[in-house]
């Protein structure tokens, strides 16, 4: 648990502000349950701080079932700190290394952290996941679901970083994370399809509609009503 006098330095930094949802996760033990109740802080955290791009991050202590830090996607002053890379990088501002040596004494035991993001992370993002040495990356929406709701990605999937990992003399790497996608899946998506509207085009229905993915905006339309106000627990 964050003291008072850290989320106070939270605060200060923008970074996030005290949640009584994260107290609502701790209660709860069934895996998947756990999960859900992360991805949904995450998800309002985003919307709060950036709904035009509702990319949100938490990082978790899954062995005290608490939330170490929150990271959201804000273009303001780096449009290079997506949500996880904010959340890696509030993370160790606020747990730095004891002997000033973050390579091989975080102020963080990375291996207890999972990594939740309201969509899949991109191959920076995810490659971040793999050297910070998360143990766990659990994601709402996908890559492809992102790009077909209007908005550029780079379409390699996580598990394909994932994979690509490599130690010294090509040896395997097995300290890799475990990977999880679709938790809160339509929610997620409907915050995506939402924020990306504007985005969608003549050149982009006209792509979606050359490849065969009319259905795809029939039922995005016909699932999310984008014009309907949300309330969000504020973080």
């Amino acid at each position: 648990m964050l003291s008072i006098k850290t989320w106070i330095t939270l605060l200060s930094l923008g970074i996030a502000s005290v949640s009584s949802q994260s107290g609502e996760c701790q209660g709860i033990t069934d895996a998947k349950a756990i999960d859900e109740c992360y991805m949904k802080v995450a998800l309002d955290y985003a919307l709060i701080h950036n709904p035009g791009f509702p990319f949100g991050a938490l990082i978790v202590d899954h062995t005290k079932n608490d939330i170490s830090c929150y990271g959201a996607n804000s273009n303001k002053k780096n449009k290079l700190l997506h949500g996880e890379t904010a959340a890696f990088w509030n993370c160790t501002e606020l747990y730095p290394s004891p002997t000033n040596d973050d390579m091989f004494n975080p102020g963080l035991d990375w291996s207890h952290q999972t990594l939740y993001t309201t969509g899949e992370p991109c191959p920076m993002c995810a490659s971040q996941s793999i050297y910070r040495g998360v143990a766990r990356v659990v994601w709402g929406t996908s890559i492809p679901d992102i790009n077909k709701s209007g908005r550029q990605q780079i379409m390699i999937n996580m598990h394909d970083v994932v994979g690509s990992a490599r130690m010294g003399a090509n040896l395997p790497n097995t300290e890799v994370p475990v990977l999880e996608g679709g938790i809160l899946k339509d929610e997620c998506d409907k915050a995506f399809w939402c924020a990306f509207a504007p985005f969608r085009d003549d050149a982009y229905h006209a792509s979606m509609n050359a490849q065969g993915n009319q259905d795809y905006i029939k039922d995005r339309d016909a699932r999310f009503n984008c014009r309907a106000k949300e309330q969000h627990d504020e973080l």
